[in-house]
């Protein structure tokens, strides 16, 4: 079986989406396994984790492990050509609204709450994702995260050609074992609603970001996404990010 690495960071609707994935005959799994790619083996790892995770044996063409935290991944596993990936990014204000709100609701990790390090976080993450873009050169492509939501249908079959698989990914979903539990992905109501829901409302959450880490983390996204791009194919761009790039 090739693997499939969802890359991403948290609140990035990477939930949904690996439940999108998983759903798919052709491919197994739609959480985190949390392992850590050094070697070889690890990739017998993931497999196990995967069937323990579903309850089921393995089928179709791809394994799949969402990661949204700098494990390591060893150069070997990025360069074989039994590996593909899909770097998922949101943008930040959504982003870091999204992780406090769950650190006051959900999760009980300390620095969940606290802005500065969850625009580290957000900061560091992107950074490394380019590192794992440029190791994948031609088997990853790059989805902005509200393209997910805001052109779904697009999206999908764009999906489904990068990863030749036989039938449409559909925007309804599986609910698998561990679906909204903490640790597993998206811990709310949301991701146990079984499809795909339309793009949220602005400023939706009584949360407000320090201004001096707005404009911070607005750089840092432009900067990273477009190198990004730069380095690998990209789906579902929407309109507005466009015009973002071409002014940047």
């Amino acid at each position: 079986m090739k693997t499939l690495f969802l890359l991403g960071h948290m609140r990035s609707y990477s939930s949904v989406l690996s439940h999108i994935l998983g759903s798919h005959p052709q491919i197994s799994g739609y959480c985190e396994t949390h392992t850590k790619y050094r070697t070889w083996l690890d990739l017998w790892k993931l497999r196990w984790r995967v069937r323990k995770l579903t309850g089921e044996a393995l089928q179709g063409d791809y394994v799949l492990d969402k990661v949204l935290h700098d494990y390591p991944i060893a150069r070997s596993i990025l360069d074989s050509g039994s590996t593909r990936a899909i770097v998922l990014i949101r943008r930040p204000r959504e982003t870091v609204r999204s992780i406090i709100e769950m650190g006051l609701t959900h999760s009980p990790v300390a620095w969940h709450r606290d802005f500065e390090l969850v625009a580290r976080y957000y900061e560091t993450r992107l950074a490394n994702l380019l590192r794992l873009a440029e190791a994948l050169r031609g088997r990853v492509v790059f989805l902005e995260a509200e393209a997910l939501l805001g052109d779904t249908r697009a999206v999908l079959d764009q999906l489904g050609v990068f990863l030749e698989l036989h039938s449409p990914l559909q925007t309804e979903y599986r609910r698998f074992a561990h679906t909204g539990e903490l640790g597993f992905g998206d811990p709310s109501k949301a991701i146990s609603a079984g499809r795909i829901a339309a793009a949220p409302r602005e400023n939706r959450t009584a949360v407000s970001i320090p201004r001096h880490l707005t404009s911070r983390l607005e750089t840092a996204y432009y900067f990273w996404s477009a190198a990004i791009r730069h380095s690998c194919p990209s789906i579902g761009i929407i309109a507005e990010a466009a015009n973002e790039k071409t002014r940047c």
